[in-house]
């Protein structure tokens, strides 16, 4: 097996200028590697020694700094021998990976050994980390997301997000071309694995910066995907269908879809569809995770690197029906032209068995919520987007691009909501909420960027936008059984016996420009300066009638409007080293009309830094900014918004604007020939007059209403390292991270100072046992805490544990074995009881076409047949606990056709 683990997280950018590292591998005819093998590079000029190496106990070497130029490589050791190896080492070259030297035994035939042409696996080549696809072995269906998880430096995570160095992947491209609007999950998910020449990693330049020519300081990090000749302009992609049984169930389960491409240097077209029953919800991609976001779905502990062992966190909650869509189609427009279009659609239908359970902190009291729930909800969305960019010329850019998305819901729950305090008296009721809605919205951006006669990164830039969104809900609310006292405490729209309607409307507005200007005052310094001015309207139209009663209506309209002024001074130093200090004036306007009326005007003085180093292998950077933060009409409005469980929601017609404070750094360390890589992140928030809380218990209800209090703080920790394993083909992760929000706020009319936290830590092990199979197994410990700053008040306090093992077995080029197990320990909390869930899957994939790449595949979802999702989490005030019906037990068979 080649051991590109030794390669493990390259980080080249720190490197010495016009100088490069050459790692290898040395092994025999049997892949067995050699320790104590002699490396020494000759110039080719004149064959002087410029570097040599000895392998260690794993058979690598590694030369440091070699110098930019034409070399012979030359590999001994006793009783082996290979012809020298031509190595080219150019100016921009930080890191070469040659892989595996084979040599042979001596007095070998080697007239038809060529080593000329040896595959240079890794390679990093100014800011640009390039990949050859073809050196890393995946299976013969893989997907791109398998190969970029076989990468040193790269990490995907459960929910798809591809980090590379601890840093999120912003935008994948194909052939240096944006595709389904840099959606990664959608690419790196449904394209073909051997349809990759090359993967490039790079920090894309922003448009100022590629007019201007100078680094602006900011991460931007993107994967672009290099296209095989063989698959340019060919139509390529799969079909496929299948369907099966359930447990104890007589409907018929279904899945069927596929995706086509074709990619060409001037065109790229991706069509991409599904439908099923089988709880697999769209493409799973970053569109669905936004879309589903409020859906209940199944959740795995997050632990920002990519630490967890690759599973989905369980079935989907309920029974689901899933259409989903997509279309996308890029075309060069001349020779300076870039225009991109893409159509989404994502339609689902779910029902759903729901036991949720509310734990509230109050002095020496707990309340308790236990909520039994039926819901049948439907959710759909149409999304339309384009993207057009345009050299004007050498020195100037024009960039265009707008969306418009039409989506909707139409929802009804039913619940039967038990509230317990801790004297233990407790009240019943029932909830069945009826609701509807429609959102139509759409946005329009334009930039242009031009670099001005004189100095190198004299620039002028100009950006305008502009948004709108209709909001429009229709809810019916019946209830029963609420305590009599509940109606003596009326505010409109909390629960009320009887039946309650609700039409809400909101429309919004937004307009925004700015013009920036730079200028280099020295080679080193430059100033930067930019004027803009923005306009947000939020017209709200609320109305409420309980039974046959008069109509309460809440009119409101809320304006911000925003003039600003900032200048930066920025400092580069070093290798992409810069420091950045600036302030922005700005000058707010809050105009509230209709029911309520004021007008406020506010003058800001936001402050910003920022400084990025590079130090050797490793790379820092501290953030720090300001931004001024105006209430939405949502929280402004007095009509509340019930739920089956007891929280209303109401706004506050006398907010003020809150200002955060944000200071947020970040370091990655790693050393490819150890193959260690270790990063860390650290943020956190102050937020001065922040919108908070205040929390009113009835006999039945939760009342919150948006208030501003004197302050709030949010924290993020994260640790992440990754080790290579040699001695077991293997890696080691290890991560651990922390979040957690502390915020003054009102209970029962006392002020109160609430703490949440939720801590993560997972470990996982992965060994390869050939190049198509692997086994891995981790842990994940997850805790929460919800609390007071009193010492009468009762911690509520969460427990998780996570055991996963996940295996993947290719007996022959025809049969494949994928497995895994999850364990999950839910300890007992003061509002729920211990519950223990294990989850077993496996598949097994039959490839019985000799030149064709079809296959079977024969799945077997939740084995043990559970049935169960839980889901638990920590907020301000409350702890939640949701236990969700699945599919249960199913089986499915599916035929997967090639083109």
């Amino acid at each position: 097996m080649r051991h590109y683990l030794f390669f493990l997280l390259l980080i080249g950018s720190g490197l010495i200028h016009a100088q490069s590292d050459i790692s290898a591998t040395v092994v025999d005819t049997t892949g067995t590697t050699l320790p104590g093998a002699n490396a020494i590079l000759l110039r080719t000029s004149d064959t002087l020694l410029t570097s040599f190496g000895t392998t260690d106990n794993k058979g690598v070497f590694l030369m440091e700094k070699v110098p930019a130029g034409e070399y012979l490589l030359r590999v001994t050791f006793l009783g082996y021998e290979r012809p020298d190896q031509e190595v080219t080492v150019s100016e921009s070259d930080q890191y070469l990976g040659l892989g595996e030297i084979v040599l042979y035994p001596s007095g070998y035939e080697l007239s038809g050994v060529q080593v000329t042409a040896d595959r240079i696996p890794i390679r990093m080549k100014g800011d640009t980390m390039l990949y050859d696809a073809a050196a890393f072995a995946v299976g013969e269906n893989a997907k791109v997301e398998d190969l970029l998880r076989r990468l040193p430096g790269m990490s995907i995570d459960a929910s798809g997000q591809l980090t590379w160095r601890g840093k999120p992947v912003q935008e994948v491209m194909i052939n240096g071309k944006p595709f389904f609007a840099g959606n990664a999950s959608l690419v790196t998910q449904n394209l073909d694995a051997k349809a990759l020449k090359n993967v490039e990693v790079f920090d894309q330049k922003s448009d100022s910066e590629e007019i201007s020519g100078i680094d602006d300081g900011q991460e931007n990090t993107t994967v672009n995907l290099e296209m095989n000749e063989e698959f340019k302009a060919k139509l390529f992609g799969e079909l496929y269908g299948g369907s099966g049984v359930a447990a104890g169930d007589d409907d018929l389960r279904y899945d069927a879809g596929g995706k086509l491409f074709r990619i060409s240097d001037a065109t790229q077209l991706g069509i991409l569809g599904t439908i099923n029953n089988v709880n697999r919800v769209g493409f799973s991609g970053d569109e669905l995770m936004s879309f589903n976001q409020n859906s209940g779905r199944g959740s795995w502990f997050s632990t920002g690197g990519g630490g967890l062992p690759f599973y989905d966190g369980g079935q989907t909650p309920g029974q689901n029906r899933s259409i989903a869509a997509g279309i996308n189609y890029g075309k060069t427009v001349g020779e300076n032209g870039q225009l991109t279009m893409n159509y989404t659609l994502f339609d689902r239908q779910q029902t759903q068995m729901v036991t949720e359970r509310q734990a509230f902190t109050r002095t020496d009291n707990e309340r308790t919520i236990l909520s039994d729930q039926t819901d049948a909800l439907g959710r759909y969305s149409h999304s339309l987007g384009f993207e057009y960019e345009h050299d004007l010329d050498t020195i100037s850019r024009l960039s265009i691009e707008g969306s418009g998305t039409l989506s909707g819901n139409d929802n009804i729950s039913s619940a039967v909501t038990k509230v317990t305090n801790a004297t233990g008296a407790s009240q019943t009721y029932t909830v069945n909420d009826i609701n509807d809605g429609q959102v139509p919205s759409g946005d329009l951006d334009f930039r242009y960027n031009r670099r001005l006669p004189g100095k190198k990164g004299r620039t002028f830039g100009a950006n305008a936008e502009a948004s709108y969104r209709e909001d429009q809900s229709d809810l019916r609310v019946i209830v029963d059984g609420l305590d009599e006292s509940d109606e003596d405490i009326f505010i409109p729209g909390s629960l009320q016996n009887g039946t309650q309607i609700q039409n809400r409307r909101t429309n919004s507005l937004a307009v925004d420009a700015e013009i920036d200007y730079t200028e280099p005052l020295s080679k080193k310094l430059r100033w930067e300066t930019e004027i803009g001015g923005g306009y947000d309207r939020d017209e709200g139209d609320y109305r409420f009638r309980l039974d046959e009663g008069n109509q309460t209506t809440n009119l409101l309209t809320r304006g911000w409007s925003n003039y600003r002024a900032g200048t930066n001074l920025v400092l580069s130093y070093g290798e992409r080293n810069n420091v950045q200090v600036g302030v922005d004036v700005e000058q707010d306007q809050l105009d509230i009309s209709g029911d309520t009326a004021y007008m406020r005007d506010y003058t800001y003085l936001l402050p910003s830094a920022r400084w990025r180093v590079q130090a050797g292998k490793a790379n820092l950077y501290l953030n720090y900014s300001a931004d001024a933060q105006a209430p939405s009409v949502n929280q402004l409005q007095t009509i509340a918004r019930p739920s089956v469980t007891g929280r209303v929601s109401v706004g506050n017609p006398d907010l003020d604007p809150a200002v955060q404070h944000s200071l947020w750094s970040g370091m990655w360390f790693n050393d490819q020939f150890r193959a260690i890589s270790l990063n860390a992140n650290v943020g956190g928030s102050y937020t001065d007059n922040a919108f908070g809380n205040s929390l009113t218990f009835t006999p039945n209800q939760q009342i919150y209403q948006t208030v501003n209090v004197s302050h709030a703080w949010s924290n993020n920790v994260y640790l992440g390292s990754v080790i290579g394993m040699a001695f077991m083909n293997g890696e080691l992760r290890a991560n651990a991270q922390t979040n957690g929000s502390v915020g003054q706020g009102f209970v029962d009319g006392v002020a109160r100072t609430n703490t949440s936290r939720n801590t993560s830590g997972s470990v996982d092990l992965t060994t390869e046992l050939n190049t198509k199979s692997f086994i891995k197994a981790g842990y994940t410990y997850a805790h929460s805490v919800n609390k007071f700053d009193d010492d009468e008040s009762v911690d509520i306090v969460t427990v998780t544990h996570d055991i996963v093992t996940q295996v993947e077995l290719e007996f022959s080029p025809v049969w494949r074995l994928e497995t895994q197990f999850l364990y999950r320990i839910f300890e007992a909390a003061s509002f729920a009881n211990a519950t223990n869930i294990p989850d077993l899957q496996a598949a097994l994939e039959i490839r019985p076409f000799k030149k064709a790449q079809h296959y079977f595949r024969i799945t077997g979802r939740d084995l043990l047949n559970n049935n169960l999702v839980i889901n638990r989490q920590a907020q301000a005030f409350v702890t939640t606990e949701t236990q969700s019906n699945g599919l249960g037990r199913y089986f499915l068979a599916t035929f997967h056709y090639q083109l």
